[in-house]
């Protein structure tokens, strides 16, 4: 069974909508207009009856102020010739002529078909609606007058059935031209509507074949155009990932392979008789096999903090003492570079944390400050803290990090250019497992706002727990 498409369903959405509505807009014209014909007939009904009890009164006046058959029963046939039926009734309320009497057989059109007044004579109720008026002469009651329709068109005039009958007739042509117009409208909306919709399908298809440089080019602010521009923005990304893995790949395999490279040749050279298989050269073999642990157990540490599976041993701690540790731990191979390390280190902060972690972390920052800046620089470690957060900055006046490698910076394995070429030491690790350590303490790690000079300012913010009281 043949799939109906988006854009069929919205064509028959709209002349759904557009039956509905005129549907609905009829219902209210047709009751609308019957109550407007139901009150002009009542008018004109109203109208009869007092101009029927103005001529009753007049009877009533020149026969010797009385009722006369005479007079009654030409009331009654004026009613006739005008389609109605006409009661004219005493001050006490009794029948004394209804047009309904009068026999159409009878030799002399308009004779009662028996006197007034007879005990035989019935009354058969009125037709709605009836009205009455009062028959009044030189301002005394003397009766009454009720009139009825005998059918509702009898009260309306030929320019009246026409009007009606044209009105429901544009009635019906409105609905119908709304009928047309609301499905053609719909046809043509939903064609503009779902060329958008159908260009993202296109564009995620492709992308599922691989085309990963496939882009809808749409935008705006409706909520169209940001599918669009959120479905190119994640294929962009997905691009970025698909290339940041194929050179994560390359730097993996590099890494690995330049010191097994340096193991294989030595190796076999000693097994040629090229070099002595002696102390010196036993020891490049053994420092690059160092190498090849070291990036394992980076790789493994790194691994393990990401799947969450390092178990923490968190205590209140004040932040000033990892931090300090780890520049006693460095301050030798600082000096070893020649590089000055200037301390300015608050104390009394308190945050939660694992003490040994946030050692870690701080060590790889001076050890990245090492490793990227030349003799006679300067590393410069900060602590204070601003009332709810403990702010540690590690900064340098090494080679510095440009703006547009500064997003992939803390990503594992990434290096700009002037990294590989300042130093072959690193792995690309360290500041992934520093964002790691602490992303999982609950602060945050970046660039400083404001960095004087050249270099890089790397800042670390931790969430206080409390401030410690000082003596």
């Amino acid at each position: 069974m043949r799939r109906i498409t988006l854009r069929t369903q919205l064509g028959l959405a709209f002349a759904a909508v557009a039956v509905f509505t005129a549907a609905l807009v009829a219902m209210v014209l047709a009751v609308t207009w019957q109550g407007l014909f139901n009150d002009y007939v009542q008018e004109r009904v109203q109208t009869s009856a007092t101009n029927f009890a103005q001529i009753a009164g007049t009877s009533f006046a020149n026969f010797g102020r009385r009722w006369e058959s005479t007079g009654l029963q030409t009331l009654a046939r004026t009613a006739l010739f005008y389609h109605l039926r006409a009661q004219v009734l005493d001050v006490n309320g009794a029948v004394l002529i209804d047009s309904e009497w009068l026999s159409e057989e009878t030799p002399l059109p308009g004779m009662p078909r028996v006197a007034a007044g007879d005990e035989t004579d019935t009354v058969t109720p009125m037709k709605e609606p009836v009205v009455s008026a009062l028959v009044s002469v030189s301002g005394v009651i003397v009766g009454s007058v009720r009139v009825s329709s005998l059918s509702p068109g009898s009260l309306l005039t030929d320019s009246d059935l026409q009007f009606r009958t044209a009105s429901t007739a544009g009635l019906g042509v409105a609905a119908t031209l709304a009928l047309l117009l609301a499905t053609a409208a719909g046809l043509l909306y939903s064609r503009v509507f779902v060329r958008p919709i159908q260009r993202v399908t296109r564009t995620a298809e492709a992308l599922r074949a691989g085309d990963l440089a496939a882009r809808t080019g749409m935008g705006g602010d409706d909520a169209i155009g940001m599918l669009g521009s959120t479905l190119d923005e994640m294929a962009a990304s997905i691009q970025a990932e698909r290339e940041f893995e194929r050179r994560l790949t390359a730097d993996v395999a590099h890494e690995l392979r330049t010191p097994l490279q340096a193991i294989q040749a030595t190796v076999e050279a000693m097994q040629d008789g090229v070099l002595p298989a002696d102390g010196e050269h036993l020891g490049v073999v053994r420092n690059e096999t160092v190498r090849l642990g070291r990036l394992a157990d980076s790789i493994l540490e790194l691994s393990r903090l990401e799947n969450r599976s390092v178990q923490f041993r968190r205590a209140n701690v004040d932040p000033a003492v990892p931090l300090t540790r780890a520049v006693d731990a460095h301050r030798a191979l600082l000096e070893s570079l020649e590089l000055a390390v200037v301390t300015s280190i608050d104390e009394g902060a308190v945050v939660s944390a694992d003490i040994d972690l946030l050692t870690q972390a701080f060590s790889n920052l001076l050890g990245n400050a090492a490793r990227y800046t030349p003799e006679g620089g300067t590393v410069t470690v900060a602590l204070h803290s601003d009332g709810r957060q403990a702010i540690i900055t590690v900064a340098d006046t090494g080679i510095g990090i440009r703006e547009e490698h500064r997003d992939r910076i803390f990503t594992r394995f990434y290096r700009s250019e002037e990294a590989r070429e300042r130093s072959r030491s690193g792995f690309g690790i360290g500041l992934a497992v520093v964002r790691e350590i602490v992303d999982q303490h609950g602060g945050t790690v970046g660039f400083a706002a404001n960095e004087p000079g050249p270099g890089t300012v790397f800042e670390v913010r931790l969430p206080l727990v409390r401030k410690k009281q000082r003596a």
